[in-house]
């Protein structure tokens, strides 16, 4: 992966003060009219669209489900083979991410990949587990992927902070938060503490909590102590 420059704290943080205070400040922005006839997503040159429809998903439009084809592990080895032995890798997760990113800038396209799949009846498909996790959820368990769909997800939730519920009875920031919890394995469990806590000094008063009771289903045990020296940094700035 094309390696960037660390933003220090202070710079992460006031970063992610100005997406906020930019998110709050500017009008929602205007979404496509919803359909009530849903299609599967037209496959272009797109690396991120031809790669899930390969391995197994099938994204949808409108309000329906993202469709899961195979078992979600059996999704999740193909898609990280597929990275993995494309000719322009590791080159090639920067490009797939990036195509994440562009088709997931639509609010109601978001929405949908943070909710679960539906899980298709299919001969290649586990007669194990119903319970079928999100696309995001789903590219959180890759390894390859993780670091990058974190920074990602953290760098759209500014959007939705200062939003309430919307009508659907959804709040977009917990369900953002909601993808990070119980991963089998956090890549880079520093990183993403920082990224937790300086979310958490930002945030609105009524999601700080939220935020901070959701940290041990998101960290494991190795980061405790990061955890408390953060708490500790972030308890002076929180109002309860």
């Amino acid at each position: 992966m094309v390696s960037k420059r660390r933003l220090s704290k202070s710079e992460d943080k006031e970063t992610l003060k100005e997406d906020a205070s930019n998110a709050r400040k500017q009008p929602p922005s205007k979404k496509a009219k919803k359909s009530h006839v849903y299609y599967e997503v037209e496959e272009n040159d797109s690396v991120f669209i031809k790669l899930l429809k390969t391995s197994g998903i099938i994204l949808k439009t409108g309000e329906s489900q993202n469709q899961l084809a195979v078992d979600q592990i059996v999704f999740q080895r193909k898609l990280c083979q597929a990275l993995r032995k494309h000719p322009s890798y590791p080159k090639i997760i920067e490009e797939f991410v990036n195509g994440l990113e562009s088709y997931i800038e639509d609010q109601d396209i978001f929405r949908n990949c943070l909710l679960s799949c539906e899980r298709l009846q299919n001969e290649e498909a586990s007669m194990g587990t119903s319970y079928s996790k999100s696309l995001i959820k789903l590219l959180l368990g890759i390894d390859i992927l993780q670091p990058a769909v974190i920074k990602t997800l953290f760098e759209k939730l500014p959007e939705f902070l200062f939003e309430r519920t919307s009508s659907d009875g959804i709040n977009m920031p917990r369900l953002i938060i909601n993808q990070l919890k119980w991963l089998d394995r956090v890549v880079d469990g520093k990183d993403l503490t920082t990224k937790i806590m300086q979310l958490i000094s930002i945030a609105p008063v009524y999601l700080q909590h939220d935020f901070i009771t959701s940290l041990p289903e998101i960290l494991g045990d190795s980061q405790h102590a990061d955890v408390g020296k953060e708490l500790r940094w972030v308890n002076t700035l929180l109002p309860f």
